[in-house]
């Protein structure tokens, strides 16, 4: 081709190339929130999510009440699968148990995401189902995005693009450090005809035994139906969950399997930068997941409302610098960064107990005592139990304090 012809092509290239101010990759809970603030103070805003019918990844879909605050969502019937008063922690050898109070809910999070991406686009955002990303680079000040919606190629070019793709982030992977992310297999059984004694409680069983380095759960939807999963280190998963249904019959021997996923979650806590000039990680992506228990939905949506806004004020002063975009970086360390960097410590320092410490530490734990190191919140709670065996305290307190 001449090189007046490469011109050519050039321009129609850019002529049809779609111009928005913020694309957001991935409409999982970070992406519907960041869409839905950046499209409502008048960003033009894409939404653009591989899935035809996102929120089928593995997830309890447990969360607290204070989750739905944050997403500005009243909890109703249509994503609302059951309400839960507490959970219940199972010590290894299941003879002692700790019960948490706190208020929450189990979601059916693919109507839930669905509710919020509805809100979004009424909101003014483009939101594109079915449309893979292949490609993304710097273009001067813009960033061009391209790919795929079923056979037919695309392309945006966006002033600030917002990450919420999850684990494998094309975006996370080509333009930032990850160096020290890791992450845990999950599996989950979206069982039927459970018999679980309380169907408004969580249900979790540690112990290396049943799940190194990680837990099982039991999220009940109602009428029998709950979500089983397990989250571990290593690659044996399905062998260790169906082992734990097997030897539980009094709960799922008339229990049949409706669907299984298969995921990985990162517990490595945030990478140490989510921000650069034009762009913005969220989520999984940027690893803002309470490690201790994988929990992500809350951390996506607050990290996704303020991503979301931060680059929604970014478009409207003209400056999409790292500088400017990092008050979003600031905001949620603000909120969640401290709780994740706890609840990691707490996770590295419990992974070193044996069964036998967890037995004892289960007995000794208060219910807010597991809230607050689950959720970051004290990680030094538990060298109360110094009034109660010294001896494991004294450990419990030495692994809190020098992880």
């Amino acid at each position: 081709m001449s090189a007046r012809g490469q011109r050519s092509e050039h321009k129609r290239s850019n002529k049809e190339m779609d111009d928005y101010d913020i694309a957001v990759i991935g409409a999982g809970p970070s992406g519907v929130m960041a869409a839905w603030k950046a499209a409502s103070a008048g960003s033009r805003t894409i939404l653009l999510e591989k899935e035809e019918n996102p929120g089928h990844k593995v997830c309890a879909e447990g969360v607290l009440d204070s989750a739905l605050t944050d997403a500005e969502i009243d909890p109703t019937n249509d994503f609302v699968s059951s309400k839960i008063v507490g959970a219940v922690l199972y010590a290894p050898d299941e003879s002692k148990k700790v019960d948490v109070k706190g208020a929450g809910f189990v979601l059916d999070k693919p109507r839930f995401l669905s509710i919020l991406a509805e809100r979004a686009k009424s909101s003014g955002a483009e939101i594109r189902y079915g449309a893979t990303v292949d490609d993304i680079r710097r273009d001067s000040e813009t960033v061009l995005v391209s790919g795929r919606k079923g056979n037919v190629p695309y392309a945006v070019r966006c002033k600030i693009v917002v990450g919420c793709d999850g684990v494998a982030s094309l975006l996370a992977r080509r333009f930032f450090n990850r160096d020290n992310y890791s992450v845990v297999a999950a599996l989950q059984y979206d069982m039927l005809n459970c018999k679980i004694h309380d169907e408004s409680r969580l249900h979790i069983y540690v112990g290396h035994h049943k799940a190194p380095s990680g837990y099982i759960w039991i999220f009940p939807k109602g009428h029998g139906e709950a979500n089983v999963g397990i989250g571990v280190k290593g690659s044996n998963a399905k062998q260790l969950l169906d082992n734990f249904v097997r030897t539980h019959p009094e709960m799922f021997s008339e229990a049949v399997i409706q669907k299984s996923l298969a995921a990985p979650v990162p517990v490595s806590g945030e990478v140490t930068r989510y921000v650069q000039d034009n762009m913005m990680l969220c989520g999984d992506a940027a690893g803002q997941v309470i490690p201790l228990t994988g929990a992500g939905i809350h951390t996506g949506i607050a990290a996704g409302k303020i991503a979301g806004e931060v680059a929604a004020k970014a478009i409207a002063e003209g400056n999409f610098s790292a500088s400017r975009l990092k008050e979003y970086q600031d905001r949620f360390d603000a909120y969640f960064g401290g709780r994740i960097s706890n609840s990691l410590k707490a996770l590295e320092s419990f992974e070193k107990f044996s069964d036998d410490d967890l037995n004892i530490i289960t007995e000794y734990l208060e219910g807010q005592d597991l809230v607050d190191m689950a959720n970051g919140y004290s990680p030094t709670r538990a060298i109360s139990l110094l009034v109660r065996h010294p001896l494991l305290a004294m450990k419990v307190a030495y692994q809190l304090l020098t992880s």
